[in-house]
């Protein structure tokens, strides 16, 4: 993974509280806002289904 850790900004702790940011250029600096919102839908979507499934073994509907 980049140094930005899928964020597209590479942060740079001082140790003294300040940051440095800085863009960088990976995928991740070059998705628009659209993108990012589709992406997080999607996994809206799948963590949704995996927490249902999650209730219904609870429930013992699943199998």
């Amino acid at each position: 993974m980049c140094a930005c850790e899928g964020t597209g900004v590479i942060r740079n702790d001082q140790g003294n509280g300040c940051y440095q940011f800085a863009p960088c250029i990976c995928e991740a600096a070059n998705v628009t806002p659209e993108e990012v919102d589709r992406r997080r839908q999607k996994v809206m979507e799948r963590l949704e289904t995996a927490y249902q499934m999650q209730i219904q073994e609870k429930v013992g509907i699943g199998a």
